[in-house]
């Protein structure tokens, strides 16, 4: 018997399936290949798609990643993760193929919940139910369309997907052939997988806000169209010489005429209770000198003494004369704050962080 035969039979005695070991490189790679009995290899390919993904989510936006590299690395990421699944596939030699005009055998089955795994109710019209997977099919997509707009129903096309699949797999098989255990490993992965890939949004909008550099208010340090990244937090306290990102207030509006919604980057110079005052191009903090290594040039004008308002900040831009800033506008509620500018992301010869 040659080894590729003694594989063969070994693995239908064992009642191994190459689709069940595909659906479970789905939920991740990796998965298949130890099932399959390759759990060396197996276990390479989970570890390095995982920290693969780790670094490319902390490249694109941690402060001290290259977001370029971060973005590129999502090539070897999908090509790991697809090249698994025909790795996981081809390490089990195919079983029986299904008996013309029977009940699909449970090998078949998992070819179906992987169809259904791609598109709800795809499986179901594979194995010919043609109006529940048209239905399943249109609630999915529809559903999944819908959710785009409104984050409440993001839990719902993961559900309609796991329902497809557990449906399916029920109606094909008979009981004494299921593999519940398989199946349960395979619902709660695809739900936890595309929960966790819908999130991903809600949750970079909840701790980050991106920004374009409107103007050449804050050259040297910041460029024209330089893409930020902007870490929102409740509990930010700002501090003298920090690079922020806000709401321009009512006074900036109508002192610059721009846009109400229109996001102003600046640097923060006063806190509350220090006493700001510029006088012959040197800006003094309760009367000692700011050391600011990032002024190209100095301020040309005059301004202040006076002390900063409980809950608001002064800010200026780098670019000092040529700034629409707290010295022709005022003080910046701290209602107005958005967050600490954190990271030059975009594009990429600028990216960089932010002290």
């Amino acid at each position: 018997m040659t080894a590729n035969a003694f594989k063969q039979s070994a693995n239908r005695s064992l009642g191994r399936s190459p689709w069940l070991a595909v659906n479970l490189s789905v939920v991740l790679p990796g998965l298949g290949q130890i099932y399959g009995g390759a759990r060396a290899k197996g276990g390479i390919i989970a570890i390095a798609f995982l920290l693969l993904l780790l670094f490319s989510a902390w490249s694109i936006f941690g402060a001290k990643g290259d977001t370029l590299t971060g973005l590129l690395l999502l090539l070897p990421i999908a090509g790991l993760y697809f090249g698994g699944l025909v790795d996981a596939y081809r390490s089990l030699s195919p079983v029986s193929p299904r008996p013309a005009g029977g009940r699909a055998e449970p090998q078949d089955a998992w070819y179906a919940v992987f169809l259904s795994q791609i598109l709800p109710g795809l499986g179901h019209l594979y194995c010919q139910q043609s109006v529940i997977g048209g239905l399943l099919l249109v609630a999915g997509v529809g559903i999944g369309y819908l959710a785009n707009f409104n984050p409440a129903l993001l839990s719902l096309p993961p559900l309609i997907w796991a329902l497809a699949c557990v449906h399916l797999y029920r109606s094909i098989t008979t009981r004494r052939n299921r593999q519940s255990g398989w199946l349960l490993i395979i619902v709660l992965g695809l739900l936890i997988g595309r929960l966790l890939t819908g999130a991903i949004p809600l949750l970079v909008d909840y701790y980050l806000e991106q920004c374009i550099v409107p103007s050449g208010s804050m050259l040297p340090t910041l460029q024209v169209d330089d893409r930020l990244f902007v870490r929102k937090a409740s509990d930010y306290r700002p501090r003298s010489q920090d690079i922020v990102v806000f709401r321009a207030p009512p006074a900036a509006v109508n002192a610059l005429e721009i846009e109400s919604d229109a996001l102003l980057v600046k640097r923060v110079i006063g806190l509350p209770g220090q006493s700001l005052e510029v006088q012959n191009g040197q800006l003094l903090v309760n009367g000692q000198p700011l050391l600011e290594p990032y002024l190209n040039t100095p301020p040309d004008y005059q301004w202040g003494p006076q002390t900063v308002p409980p809950q608001t900040l002064f800010v200026l831009g780098d670019n000092r004369n040529n700034s629409g800033d707290s010295h022709i506008w005022g003080f910046l509620p701290e209602q107005d704050l958005l967050g600490q500018a954190y990271k030059i992301y975009w594009p990429p010869g600028r990216i960089r962080p932010l002290p």
